[in-house]
């Protein structure tokens, strides 16, 4: 079995004295034992195993290495394909349009509007963008959010009508003033507050439309 595994592994490997034809009238050589064959054919079982594992290991590290690059690549290439999003153009838009508003204040932007001194829209304040006002119309109110414009004409007006009523209706000064007494001044303050709220009202419209 020994000789049958190592002629199938090395074909080149000799036989063994028994098989081997006696030539009458040569010189009869020594017999190697058992022992030395099976040493030879275990050596050469050897050589062969490993230069089979060898090419097999070789095989599959190159496969490795061909599905390593193949993921790799197509990898990169989703990483390439890139689709906007809302919130980049949202992005966008509000980095160009500093930008822009910066250039048109500086000196590199010439314009004879620049030399009136009072523009009707300040660069980086512009009065309407997509056909609607914009926060800069309300001027310092700008920083205000609907909401808190709306307590505020709220609360004006209560305090403009109550001023009101209590100056013509609940009590009368004109009717003090004849009996030669003096206005009730805090009315008249209060009475004030009524237009105020007015002015409340349409600026908290506008944030409302911008979304603030």
């Amino acid at each position: 079995a020994t000789r049958q595994v190592a002629a199938f592994l090395v074909p080149t490997a000799t036989l063994a004295p028994s098989e081997a034809q006696h030539v009458p009238g040569t010189k009869t050589e020594a017999v190697p034992t058992s022992g030395q064959h099976w040493s030879a054919a275990s050596g050469a079982a050897t050589v062969a195993i490993g230069a089979h594992v060898g090419l097999a290991l070789a095989l599959y590290a190159r496969g490795a290495r061909g599905s390593t690059t193949r993921c790799a690549a197509e990898g990169k290439e989703v990483a390439t394909k890139y689709v906007e999003s809302a919130t980049d153009q949202r992005l966008f838009e509000q980095v160009y349009t500093d930008y822009t508003a910066e250039y048109l204040k500086g000196p590199m932007y010439w314009h004879e509007d620049k030399l009136m001194g009072v523009l009707p829209q300040y660069p980086g304040e512009p009065i309407y963008m997509d056909n609607k006002l914009t926060s800069n119309v309300v001027g310092n109110l700008k920083t205000f959010s609907s909401n808190e414009l709306a307590f505020l004409a709220f609360l004006f007006f209560g305090i403009g009508l109550y001023g009101n009523l209590m100056f013509n209706v609940y009590d009368p000064q004109w009717i003090q003033v004849a009996t030669g007494n003096d206005f009730n001044v805090s009315y008249i303050v209060e009475s004030f507050f009524l237009p105020i709220s007015f002015f409340f009202h349409i600026a908290c419209y506008i944030q409302r439309k911008n979304g603030k």
